[in-house]
């Protein structure tokens, strides 16, 4: 990973905020099932129920509370829903860069990670009305030595990887998530050696034991300070229990927004952090465990 060493204990937030939470999503339709050749050919492009069913309602559920998210989507789907993706704009929301068809960025040969980050910024341009992303959360978490130096020089602000805690690295700011704080970590059988790795078992986990969680870490950033990104997959959203959870998790996110809690997407969070370097030092933290071959 590209070289770090310190890091502060407690970082300064704007308006004497206590703590710092995003809310964010990743992926969108059927881009990473046809990077990994899961896309039943014999369906029509278009019917992929995170793109029909549930990203309306949990734009919805932002809406209704008021949040502004950073989602993270697959550049393929800017030419392919083009207006869906303009939606998530106008209603105040940041889209991010997340790889062009989730292939697993630290995996990437120098050639290829060029090409994939070219198309995909000359994309957002086209289809998203001259759209330029200031944020990348790369697949699987972690990222080459080469890409840092590949953002900054398209206009890259952020990164959003697999790590402990904001910092500023090579002029980059680093805006993570945390495997435990993400659905995926909790709903998904791939997972299992993450949750593993950090003493949960293989076992799937349920949306109540999701929940708990995050209202748990929640409570802790809140006594602590520092920064959590919270993060909910459209497609991993696919029953009322784990919509009732999201809805469940963003009502408490509110509440402690009136206890002194900023509610920021990920580009405003890399701006303060970039404004106030010194205080965030430049070691994130980096979490190296590797569970995506594709």
């Amino acid at each position: 990973m590209p070289h770090s060493e310190s890091s502060p204990s407690r970082a300064p937030w704007p308006n004497n905020a206590r703590a710092c939470l995003s809310v964010t999503m990743d992926n969108l339709a059927e881009a990473a099932d046809l990077h990994r050749g899961l896309h039943d050919p014999s369906v029509p492009l278009g019917q992929h129920h995170s793109l029909t069913t549930q990203l309306p309602r949990m734009l919805s559920l932002l809406r209704s509370r008021d949040i502004k998210a950073t989602y993270f989507i697959e550049a393929w789907n800017n030419a392919h829903y083009p207006d869906a993706i303009r939606g998530v704009l106008a209603e105040g929301h940041e889209v991010g860069f997340h790889a062009w068809q989730h292939e697993v960025w630290k995996l990437l040969d120098a050639e290829t990670e060029v090409a994939n980050l070219d198309r995909a910024v000359g994309d957002a341009k086209r289809w998203l009305d001259g759209w330029e992303y200031k944020g990348f959360r790369p697949p699987g978490g972690l990222v080459t030595e080469r890409t840092l130096g590949l953002m900054k020089e398209r206009g890259f602000t952020y990164l959003s990887p697999a790590a402990e805690r904001c910092a500023v690295v090579d002029g980059v700011a680093m805006v993570p998530f945390r495997w435990p704080e993400i659905d995926a970590y909790f709903y998904m059988e791939g997972t299992g050696v993450l949750r593993k790795g950090k003493g949960d078992g293989e076992a799937v986990m349920t949306p109540r034991e999701m929940k708990e969680r995050l209202i748990a870490r929640i409570e802790r950033l809140m006594d602590e300070g520092g920064y959590v990104a919270l993060l909910f997959h459209p497609f991993l959203t696919d029953s009322e229990e784990k919509h009732e959870v999201m809805r469940e998790v963003l009502d408490f996110v509110k509440e402690k927004q009136n206890e002194g809690l900023w509610v920021a997407p990920c580009r405003e969070v890399a701006d303060w952090v970039l404004k106030n370097e010194e205080a965030f030092g430049n070691d994130p933290g980096w979490d190296t465990a590797e569970w995506k071959k594709k």
